[in-house]
């Protein structure tokens, strides 16, 4: 029996051709799963997206709706206007302004510069009729 030689150039290009195209394969199949879950994100995001969307638009239909009401449009004509209806009572809540009112340090200085730069008769005068 003779041995034939296994590793012929034909053999041996033949096998080389193989791999590749079992590598060329294997690379088109890795790409063509790497773009779809590149553009199933895109589609996920998409979705976001559009519900995000979807949310806004009721928000917007129900302060539309809102807005359509007639007890909205009467408060607004009280508020904005001052408008009430006949025989109508209005109750009006005026918040009140600290900052008008003296703080108990400027009441002091005040007194401070009383004590020292006013005669004594002043004094008195601011003490018992409040004038100076």
């Amino acid at each position: 029996m003779k041995k034939e030689n296994v590793y012929t150039s034909k053999n041996i290009l033949s096998l080389v051709g193989v791999f590749v195209i079992i590598f060329w394969l294997l690379y088109s199949l890795a790409s063509f799963l790497h773009e779809s879950r590149k553009i199933e994100q895109e589609i996920d995001a998409i979705r976001a997206q559009n519900e995000k969307a979807l949310q806004e638009i009721e928000l917007k239909k129900r302060r539309l709706q809102y807005l359509q009401t007639p007890q909205r449009i009467d408060k607004e004509a009280k508020m904005q206007m001052g408008k009430k209806q006949p025989n109508e009572n209005v109750l009006i809540f005026i918040e009140e302004k600290l900052d008008i009112l003296p703080t108990k340090t400027e009441q002091r200085q005040k007194e401070q510069i009383v004590r020292e730069d006013v005669p004594i008769i002043d004094k008195w005068k601011w003490v018992f009729f409040g004038q100076k």
